[in-house]
């Protein structure tokens, strides 16, 4: 990712509350290769509440993409996974746990509709389409040409949570808590609201994100939101989200 530096934060960046211990946060996690931390950034309550759907996102639609980071870093400095996890190839009907070198460089990742809160549609009662869209780590060729096969989503809300919050993170490191009103969002992140589609989505019109970078993010100001376009991937392949963080506040008169 691109190297950026953030100051520590004065309180939790969930709920607020200082006077407390706090650890730091990434804002990408390190097992999809994020470098980016905010320090002195999340409370220990916050920290459990938000990465228990966060883990079970990386455990689950971003398997392969995890795995394969790990790979690389086996090579490259002799640590890696112990064990490889089972995967369904393409064309195959079981999972199958394959070698280093079959493991698969492709894999996809799902895609939704724009948010309701720019596109002005109800997305509170069910979640909206997803596309899977194809992404290829450039990682050597493997011995197979090995798909991992698309499988429907376990949890889209867990899912598209874990990119609020990836996103919510990075707004706060470049803008600050006060960057514009984060309470629907926060609340969102700490399960008390569960419209998570009405904050994110793909842009309107969907395009590409460029590929210089594994994970790429900018900011934007859309009507009267602040938003987050985030490139999970981007040199696979994968396009972008954007994620709305929140209102930003009206001018002074």
């Amino acid at each position: 990712m691109r190297p950026a530096r953030y100051a520590p934060l004065p309180c939790c960046m969930y709920c607020l509350a200082a006077g407390m211990p706090r650890s730091e946060e990434h804002l990408i996690p390190q097992a999809l290769g994020g470098r980016l931390t905010l320090r002195d950034a999340v409370c220990e309550s916050c920290r459990r509440i938000t990465g228990r759907y966060e883990q079970a996102t990386l455990d689950r639609e971003f398997l392969v993409p995890k795995t394969l980071l790990a790979l690389k870093r086996r090579r490259a400095r002799g640590k890696g996974p112990s064990r490889l996890p089972a995967v369904t190839l393409a064309g195959d009907d079981a999972p199958c746990t394959p070698t280093a070198d079959d493991f698969p460089r492709t894999f996809s990742l799902a895609a939704f509709e724009p948010a309701g809160l720019l596109s002005g549609l109800d997305r509170s009662s069910a979640p909206p389409q997803a596309d899977f869209v194809a992404c290829r780590l450039n990682l050597g060729t493997p011995r197979r040409q090995t798909v991992a096969a698309s499988t429907p989503l376990a949890d889209p809300h867990a899912y598209a949570t874990s990119i609020a919050k990836w996103a919510y993170a990075l707004a706060v490191a470049q803008r600050g808590l006060d960057c514009c009103d984060t309470q629907p969002m926060r609340d969102l992140l700490l399960g008390r609201r569960h419209d998570v589609f009405a904050f994110v989505g793909a842009p309107s019109p969907r395009a590409g994100a460029s590929r210089e970078w594994l994970h790429d993010f900018a900011l934007r100001e859309h009507g009267s939101w602040l938003t987050v376009s985030l490139a999970l991937f981007a040199c696979a392949g994968m396009t972008p989200f954007e994620v709305v963080i929140g209102r930003l506040s009206a001018p002074a008169a």
